[in-house]
């Protein structure tokens, strides 16, 4: 089986947008990923961050779908928000002073710590701040 894959909003904001400096590359990605049946691992602050920045009436609709597809994607796994979860990356945000990672971030991080999970589908600095593959800036 591949390792899982960590899914970051940045990847789906590329992928929706064919004006993202990134859309090409997260559209050759996203065949790759879906031939070779990667898991994708994600977090319900991802699921809401995604939502966030499709928030406006023009995306609205398109972000419905996704967001209802990737709930029912069997291949990505959304990891709740927990008061534990949530300290744990308090405790990352409050040491890392000196970094510009938001609680998002730290989060993310978090779990992909936990999980093992090395690469991230992101365009994202933060997470090669923080020792992670960012997959779309290589």
């Amino acid at each position: 089986m591949n390792p899982e894959k960590f899914l970051d909003t940045s990847y789906v904001i590329a992928l929706s947008s064919s004006t993202d400096d990134y859309h090409h590359k997260a559209l050759v990605i996203a065949q790759q990923l879906k031939a070779s049946k990667t898991p994708l691992v994600t977090t319900r602050a991802i699921i809401l961050e995604i939502g966030n920045a499709l928030s406006k009436q023009k995306y609205r609709s398109k972000s419905i779908k996704l967001l209802s597809s990737l709930e029912k994607n069997k291949t990505v796994t959304v990891i709740p928000l927990s008061e534990t979860l949530y300290q744990k990356a308090f405790q990352l945000y409050c040491q890392k002073n000196d970094k510009n990672w938001g609680i998002v971030d730290c989060i993310s991080f978090i779990v992909m710590g936990e999980r093992r999970i090395t690469e991230a589908l992101t365009t994202d600095i933060h997470f090669q701040q923080a020792g992670f593959r960012a997959l779309l800036r290589d």
